[in-house]
Formats: C-alpha cells, sequence, structure tokens
C-alpha cells in the first residue's frame, strides 16, 4: 500500500511539473527576460546631446544613450565600423571597433546601449558626423574588442527596418543631418557610364573600393560605394531604375551612399534615362548612317564640313585617347579636303596616347582592289597601319578587336615615310592591294593611327578607292 501511494505521488508530481513546464514554454515570450539589459540599463542622455568637439575630447562623465543598428557587416561593405542612429533617423553616428563580423552580435533594427565613460572613451565630429572610439593619433579610432564588447550592450529590443528607415530624394540625402542613418534613396539609377561593368571595378578603384553614380530624372548625383571585398564585388551594375537603401557616409566633402547588401538594390522598374551602351558596346564609336557594303568606293572628303569627324558611310572610333580622324584643308576654305589624324598637342608636351581608326565598308566579293593617298608630316615615327576586317568578327558600333585585323600594311609599297621631322608637300599614290579570291563576304578596311608622347606624325589621307 505505501508503495502504491508513493508511486501514484510521484506520478502526480511529474504530471504537475509537465503541467507547469508547458504553461512556461506557452508563456515564454510574454516572459520578461530578466538578463535584457532594458532591466538594469537606463539611459542618461539622447545620443544627440553627446559632445562632438572638431577635436577629439576625453569623455569626462558616466553616461549611457540608446540608439538602433543601422549597418550590417555580413556582406563585408562595411569594415570595422558600426553605423547607429535614433529612432526617428534625425540624428546618427557612428562607432569603430577592432572588430570584424559585427553582424553576428547586431543586426540592423536592433537597439543598442552605448555605455559612455572617462576611462577610454573619446568623441569628435569628423566629415559632419558625431564618432565615439579610443584614442587613436589625435583622433577618434577604433575600440579594442573588449572594449567594444564593454561599450555596446545589445538589448532583447528589435523593430522592423521599415520604421527607421528615411525614403528621400538624392537632395534630401545629401546633409550632413543624414550621414550614418538608414535612408531608401527613391527613383534612381546608375548612370549609363556604369552599367553593365562590375560594382566593384579594379580599373576605377579608390582606396580599396568603386566609386560608381547613382541619378535621379532631375541629373543630381551621389557616390554609390561599393568596396572590393564586398560579397556583390563582381556582379554586374543594373540598367534599371527604383530604390536602394543604404547608410550615407561622407568622406572630405564627397557623401558617399553604401548599401549593406545586394539585396538593398531594387533597381527593377524601367530606365528614365539616357539608355546606356549593350555589353560590348563602344561607347566611342561614331557610326555612320548610311553604312553600305559595295565594291565601289571613291572617296575624297569635298562634301564634308571642316573638322568633321562623323561620317554617314564610314565609322570613327578609338581605343586609346580621344581623338578621332577628322576632315582638314589646305589652304583653308580654298584647298584640298582630307581627312587627319595626330597626336601632337603642342611644344610643352608633345604628344598624347592614341589610337584611332576609320572603317570603311567594303563587299569584298565584289571589289577587286583598294587603294588611297597620302601625305605624311613632321615625321616623329610610323604612326599608320591598314588592315581589313570581316564583317563576322567586327559589329559596327561595338568593341574592337584587335586580334581579328589582318594587317595588309606592307600591301603598300608607295606608303614611304619622310626623313625625321621632315614632312612630304603633296599627296602621292600609297600603292594598291589586290583582294584576293578568297577573301569575300562583307567586312571593312580599316585605317589605324597610332601615336605617343614621341609618336607625333601627322597622317593625313585622300582618295580612297575600291574598285
Amino acid at each position: 500500500m505505501k508503495t502504491v501511494f508513493n508511486k501514484s505521488v510521484i506520478a502526480l508530481i511529474l504530471a504537475s511539473g509537465l503541467l507547469l513546464t508547458s504553461c512556461i514554454n506557452e508563456d515564454d515570450y510574454d516572459t520578461p527576460n530578466l538578463n535584457c539589459p532594458e532591466n538594469y540599463l537606463t539611459t542618461t542622455l539622447e545620443p544627440q546631446q553627446v559632445p562632438a568637439p572638431a577635436v577629439a575630447a576625453k569623455y569626462t562623465k558616466e553616461d549611457v544613450i540608446a540608439a538602433y543598428v543601422v549597418s550590417t557587416d555580413v556582406e563585408g561593405n562595411f569594415f570595422k565600423s558600426v553605423s547607429l542612429q535614433t529612432a526617428d533617423g534625425s540624428f546618427g553616428f557612428s562607432v569603430p571597433a577592432d572588430v570584424t563580423s559585427i553582424f553576428k552580435r547586431m543586426e540592423p533594427g536592433r537597439m543598442v546601449y552605448v555605455k559612455l565613460n572617462d576611462d577610454f572613451i573619446y568623441t569628435d565630429k569628423k566629415f559632419g558626423s558625431l564618432r565615439i572610439g579610443a584614442l587613436y593619433q589625435g583622433e577618434v579610432g577604433r575600440l579594442a574588442p573588449a572594449d567594444f564588447r564593454e561599450v555596446i550592450v545589445p538589448s532583447c529590443t528589435i523593430i522592423p527596418e521599415d520604421q527607421l528607415v528615411q525614403k528621400l530624394t538624392i537632395q534630401e540625402a545629401l546633409k550632413d543631418v543624414r550621414v550614418n542613418t538608414l535612408i531608401e534613396l527613391q527613383n534612381v539609377e546608375f548612370v549609363k557610364e556604369s552599367v553593365y561593368k562590375t560594382y566593384y571595378d579594379d580599373t576605377n578603384e579608390i582606396g580599396g573600393a568603386t566609386n560608381h553614380y547613382l541619378e535621379d530624372a532631375t541629373g543630381r548625383r551621389v557616390i554609390f560605394r561599393t568596396s572590393e571585398f564586398t560579397a556583390y564585388a563582381s556582379h554586374t551594375v543594373p540598367k534599371e531604375s527604383g530604390t536602394v537603401r543604404g547608410v550615407m557616409t561622407k568622406y572630405n566633402e564627397d557623401y558617399q551612399f553604401i548599401a549593406r547588401t545586394e539585396a538593398d538594390i531594387k533597381l527593377t522598374e524601367a530606365r528614365f534615362g539616357e539608355a546606356p551602351p549593350e555589353p560590348g558596346q563602344s561607347q566611342s564609336a561614331q557610326v555612320g548612317s548610311a553604312l553600305t557594303y559595295t565594291g565601289n568606293v571613291t572617296e575624297n572628303f569635298e562634301s564634308y564640313a571642316l573638322n568633321a569627324s562623323s561620317f554617314p558611310k564610314y565609322i570613327t572610333d578609338y581605343t586609346v585617347g580621344n581623338r578621332y580622324w577628322q576632315v582638314k584643308q589646305y589652304p583653308n576654305n580654298t584647298g584640298n579636303k582630307y581627312i587627319e589624324m595626330t597626336s601632337f598637342s603642342g611644344s610643352s608636351t608633345p604628344g598624347v596616347d592614341s589610337k584611332t581608326y576609320f572603317f570603311v565598308p567594303v563587299d569584298f566579293t565584289a571589289a577587286n582592289t583598294f587603294s588611297f593617298s597620302k601625305e605624311i608630316r613632321y615625321m616623329t615615327g610610323e604612326a599608320l597601319k591598314v588592315y581589313y576586317i570581316k564583317d563576322a568578327d567586327y559589329q559596327a558600333g561595338f568593341d574592337i578587336d584587335e586580334t581579328k585585323l589582318v594587317d595588309i600594311t606592307s600591301s603598300f609599297t608607295n606608303l614611304i615615310y619622310p626623313a625625321s621631322g621632315q614632312s612630304q608637300n603633296s599627296f602621292t599614290t600609297a600603292g594598291s592591294y589586290s583582294i584576293p579570291a578568297t577573301l569575300t563576304g562583307n567586312g571593312y578596311f580599316v585605317f589605324e593611327y597610332t601615336g605617343s608622347s614621341n609618336v607625333t606624325t601627322t597622317i593625313q589621307i585622300d582618295d580612297i578607292a575600291i574598285n
């Protein structure tokens, strides 16, 4: 009987315990967590009341402020710094720290307490915004890892990002009061020069990052900065418009907008600005509106205006420098017209690096010969090459694949240069190229000028003939 009683009591106790445990679990999120700092930390100041001197100064009191995290280093675009703001977004500041993977301890939307003390905390105002950290070479620098853990105390309070973000135009965002705050730029797109490039471009690198530009419909711009260590650094810059969320920063006088993750970039609407070149499309090519592949061409340039650099029947482009072949005339106003190219830029800086092309469309099947006249002046080095290229290897207005150019310069046996420093004073034939029977279909004959600081020879071309 005793044994039965004990078993019954034990069973009752276990059942009660299970019921109690079940109740606690069901009400877990309604039960105050006594470990939350909200229960033992009390704010004594608002963030905007913290002194922000022009020169770093030691904090001389014991205070606590609260703010919300708006940055994250989860994808590598922020590094050893956390940006925080007030709940209404009216004030932002940063805390630099010698700590990585900050996202593991605090994420955007989480309220944190910042414990200010008179032991090692310094403050200053740099590039328009308050910084809180340790002293380093006379400025506010990074907190040591242990100090960072002591100073920044994550709370149990998290609010949705949409309650923190400010939806602004570029003009509204370009203010010091917006620095270190969470912003969503409205109705923006990348400038056409950036589209189809990568977010980080090692040919456009400034301090380990690339500065592209976001633009709105009014033409106002802001720098969009992406670190080489960002997870999406190698991804392609989109052409569409929409919104971009991120944190406004500033360096010297330049406002720099930083997206935290690729998900911040929501460009899904039709582009409102000028269409960018398609991938592979040359941004410098001037393509004529009346290109015709023909077996008969006679061109003396008399119909073109002086200094013209675009031609209805031809293509001009460059891959080095920014100069095109241009129509010139000698004597001025009354003389013969021709096209000319030179890299000469004046006696103080003799030449600029140049590589410039003039494309003449041709039907190789229908044509037999190709010839032209030349006049070479102010000789400092050989600057002209002549090629052909098939239309399968070159699309009008797109990038030039120089490996597809077939060099036929040696076929022009009269393409002779004057002595160094000398000039030719009349046009003479360069010779003639006989088109082989095996060369068929459409393509181009190509004049290529290559100049430099040392090679500044002037090349003049006239009387292009295809028969």
